[in-house]
């Protein structure tokens, strides 16, 4: 894995270090090139890494703030381990390597490929936090800005953590009196970060947070009933978010409360049944839509619209016709097998639509 580069966008950042936090969690250190842009608690990156001769991107949060980056120059992802995942068994295994001290060394010199930061699942008046408000007393939480409720799912934590991290190194006593609570979700003794958690909660008293299982304490629903004062941010898995909003959408119309929200959806189920029917999707390639069926392979549609492409021996060989997919499943017509939703380079001349798509060359 020796600085994969592979197109437009992307940039380099180097390893800094691999660990085990659980189980089944990794912690990844990256020292990014200068020119990669600042980034805002809260957002997310694509990483691309060479695993077996194949490029392999997966979208994580970051997991440390502004602060970081300033003072170290790195930033932190804090990674779930899947057992049947493209990547993260690969950086697991990465990190059982690191233990050794030969290891560590070479690894500090592996390079992935990082996308600009994306997303705008940040803080209320995040451009705020490092800058004084010199029109509110000091101590005081302006009007405008209401307590925040994080309620988080299993890794859905990662973008709090780094929210947390700049909020209580920023230079402005108010945002630093802000009050924070946390209702943070996960299976019993599969909290992450409680360690970190806790050193904010003793070095601000404003932050609160309590670690939640469903099967003892619950559903979400009855407590946010006190938090009806709040802007309430949640992110996690769909089922968790689908709570939250449901809760939020039944609250009288005299309850100004605000939602913010990253989940993270499972792409729809296909099996052979999808292939056999006929169906149409939606395909955004460079920006301009058209609909595709899921008969035909990609690059076939895109011919028979005039759409300009890149193509060669239209078998799979050649590869020219390679491009990435953003988003969406596509079916291998040479396996039968099916991508995932994460962005990844496909061929288009042995790929047909499962789902809705969006392509870039």
């Amino acid at each position: 894995m020796v600085n994969p580069s592979w197109r437009d966008g992307y940039y380099q950042a180097r390893v800094k270090s691999v660990s085990t936090l659980s189980d089944t969690t990794v912690q990844l250190i990256l020292l990014p090139q200068k020119r990669w842009p600042q980034h805002t608690a809260g957002q997310h990156i694509a990483l691309t890494v060479e695993v077996n001769g194949k490029l392999v991107t997966r979208v994580f949060t970051i997991a440390s703030g502004q602060k970081s980056r300033q003072d170290e120059g790195t930033i932190r992802l804090v990674i779930r381990v899947k057992e049947d995942g493209a990547l993260t068994p690969y950086l697991s295994a990465l990190s059982s390597k690191s233990a050794t001290q030969a290891a560590s060394k070479a690894s500090s010199k592996l390079s992935v490929n990082i996308s600009a930061p994306m997303g705008n699942f940040v803080m209320p008046n995040a451009a705020r936090l490092d800058k004084p408000e010199s029109t509110s007393s000091k101590g005081a939480v302006p009007e405008q800005i209401k307590p925040v409720v994080m309620i988080a799912g299993g890794s859905g934590i990662t973008p709090f953590i780094a929210m947390l991290e700049d909020l209580y190194s920023a230079s402005s006593d108010n945002l630093q009196s802000l009050p924070i609570h946390l209702l943070y979700f996960a299976k019993e003794n599969e909290h992450l970060l409680t360690q970190e958690l806790a050193e904010h909660k003793r070095l601000n008293t404003y932050f609160t947070y309590e670690l939640l299982c469903r099967q003892k304490d619950g559903g979400v629903e009855q407590l946010l009933d006190n938090h009806t004062d709040s802007h309430w941010m949640v992110c996690g898995p769909q089922s968790l978010y689908d709570e939250v909003a449901n809760t939020h959408a039944n609250l009288p119309p005299s309850n100004d409360v605000s939602l913010d929200s990253e989940h993270f959806a499972a792409f729809p189920v296909a099996t052979a049944q999808t292939s056999a029917e006929k169906a149409i999707f939606s395909l955004n390639h460079n920006g301009s839509s058209l609909l595709v069926d899921n008969q035909q392979t990609l690059l076939t549609q895109l011919q028979q619209a005039n759409r300009p492409v890149t193509y060669g021996c239209g078998m799979g060989i050649c590869h020219q016709c390679q491009c990435v997919k953003k988003r969406g499943v596509v079916r291998d017509t040479r396996t039968g097998a099916l991508s995932d939703n994460a962005e990844q380079l496909i061929q288009l001349c042995v790929s047909q639509a499962v789902t809705d798509l969006e392509l870039q060359a």
